[in-house]
């Protein structure tokens, strides 16, 4: 959702901008490292992790999971107006808010993944641990995202700005997928904390909007009376469910098929790194068919 509503933002600033050399580059997508690691142990481990260590049913678990981003999807476009608003009155407030997320995101990630509960109350830490962190994610996201929006620019501007920050999020896919199977999630919870913070202190130095003001307000659902927005959703929503199955399911598939639970980092490493090394096609793919 948030993704496709920040592809379809229009340009807040003239196509004036300076180009996005790499320091400034860098100090806009380094957030995108955490918050990529994140996504990988939290989608793709958080299940495996509660079925091994805890014995919880994958039935509970995938109905806790589906409750909850049920609800962060509800409060997604509550919360792009709280963001349109922050910055708004100005991009130092949507940073302080962004600080704020980054310490309840490190928090919750922690919580998560060593509770210190068991039996039935495991099941509410979870969901409990699971709200919190959706939502800090998706506040922290929001504002990364449309901090970037708001610095403008032509076609080749706005690439140069996605590409650091979608850059930087590949380099944190990669790690998340062989660093929790290496070294354990307790590194794991070290490493999103401290990258949280440098990301955190280099937005704060990040390139800001040459234009702050408010749009005019407008109704959350408007945007779904646009038929081009809708099969664009719909387009994320395939997307979203092709990569969430697979991504889901393929440490269940290593350790009970394959039986080959050793082995977990070399085939999260090659699943991720398949997905990277083919970018340049698909890129080139989409020159080809427009």
């Amino acid at each position: 959702m948030t993704a496709a509503a920040t592809a379809l933002a229009p340009p807040i600033a003239t196509d004036t901008s300076p180009p996005l050399s790499a320091g400034p580059g860098l100090r806009y997508g380094a957030l995108g490292f955490p918050l990529a690691f994140l996504s990988l142990p939290l989608y793709v481990m958080l299940p495996s992790y509660y079925a091994s260590e805890y014995g919880v049913a994958l039935a509970t678990l995938g109905f806790v999971l589906l409750a909850t981003r049920a609800l962060d999807a509800a409060l997604d476009p509550f919360i792009g107006q709280a963001v349109d608003g922050l910055f708004a009155a100005s991009t130092r407030r949507a940073w302080t808010v962004a600080a704020i997320a980054a310490g309840v995101l490190a928090s919750g990630f922690a919580a998560l993944f060593f509770p210190p509960v068991r039996g039935n109350a495991l099941l509410v830490w979870l969901a409990s641990g699971l709200i919190l962190t959706y939502l800090a994610f998706s506040v922290l996201s929001v504002i990364h995202q449309a901090w970037g929006t708001r610095l403008g620019g032509g076609p080749a501007q706005r690439s140069r700005i996605v590409a650091w920050r979608e850059g930087c999020g590949l380099v944190g896919v990669l790690v998340a997928s062989v660093l929790p199977s290496l070294l354990g999630m307790g590194a794991a919870s070290m490493v999103l904390a401290g990258t949280l913070a440098i990301g955190i202190v280099l937005l704060a130095r990040a390139p800001r909007a040459t234009l702050q003001s408010r749009a005019a307000r407008t109704h959350w659902a408007l945007p779904w009376r646009s038929a081009p927005f809708r099969r664009l959703l719909a387009v994320f929503m395939l997307n979203g469910i092709a990569s969430a199955i697979p991504a889901t399911l393929v440490l269940f598939f290593v350790r009970d098929r394959l039986q080959a639970a050793h082995a977990e980092p070399l085939f999260l490493g090659a699943y991720f790194a398949a997905a990277a090394l083919s970018i340049p096609l698909w890129v080139r793919t989409v020159h080809w068919l427009g």
